[in-house]
């Protein structure tokens, strides 16, 4: 696998991406829309943290499902539906560049959602620079990988690209009431709380408000302040679930993915 190949292909597909609405919506129009509604909770207490920087920071993880997994499942699947996959393995190009070149493209989108939302967070909201940026940076990245994967299984299992909308609803929908991006999870059963920090996007949600904040988003209500070191032993358990996750969705998506139309 080369760079120079990667690049090609991540080309090709913001060439692909600018001649299509609906996918430029859903990337950079829908991140937009939900920075907006932080506007409300400025000013409100929840914590001890400001409530616009703690939505705020859980859209930092919760840009991924736009950027690169809903715009990846999308991808992979129409190309494969109109033989453009195939083609492609019909060339020098490798599958890894083939597919590599799509989740740089995806992941570059990602990366300036979360830059432009890091400095709204700092100019417009009163936000401060990253206590950790390494451990930001880290679970960032972490789940970039785990939603990258998880779009390879999910497009395998997705007929056509009209499809793709709805079959990664159940991803979406579990991600947005699990990982504590629209309400905090302290107010829930600690049994429920437990369970939803299994969803693959807590464990980023937590990550990036402890690197944010250098305060414990894992174990305490209270979000008491942590060292460097102290936060990442902290984010520990947070950083396996990331590593379960792109284990399954790894092996699902060898299972499920394809590179002929479903109907071939």
């Amino acid at each position: 696998m080369t760079l120079s190949a990667l690049l090609r292909v991540a080309r090709l597909d913001l060439a692909l991406l600018w001649r299509n609405r609906t996918a430029l919506f859903t990337v950079f129009g829908l991140p937009i829309l939900f920075a907006a509604m932080l506007v409300p909770m400025k000013g409100q207490d929840i914590g001890g943290v400001d409530g616009a920087l703690l939505q705020g920071t859980g859209h930092l993880g919760f840009f991924l499902v736009f950027a690169v997994f809903m715009h990846l499942v999308t991808v992979f699947t129409a190309r494969r539906e109109d033989r453009t996959l195939k083609r492609l393995r019909g060339t020098a190009l490798s599958d890894a560049e083939i597919t590599g070149g799509s989740v740089l493209t995806a992941t570059a989108m990602y990366a300036v959602q979360a830059l432009a939302l890091l400095a709204v967070l700092g100019l417009a909201f009163g936000g401060r620079f990253p206590a950790d940026p390494l451990l930001l940076l880290a679970g960032l990245a972490g789940g970039a990988a785990v939603f990258a994967a998880l779009a390879f299984a999910v497009s395998g299992i997705t007929p056509n690209a009209e499809m793709a909308q709805l079959t990664v609803l159940p991803i979406m929908f579990a991600c947005m009431l699990g990982a504590g991006v629209m309400f905090p999870l302290d107010g829930l059963p600690d049994w429920l709380r437990q369970l939803c920090r299994f969803t693959p996007l807590s464990p980023v949600v937590e990550i990036a408000r402890t690197g944010y904040f250098g305060q414990d988003f894992y174990d305490h209500a209270a979000h008491p302040p942590v060292g460097v070191l102290e936060g990442w032993w902290t984010c520990l358990r947070s950083f396996c679930v990331l590593l379960f996750w792109a284990a399954l969705g790894r092996g699902l998506a060898t299972r499920w993915f394809r590179w002929e139309p479903r109907h071939a």
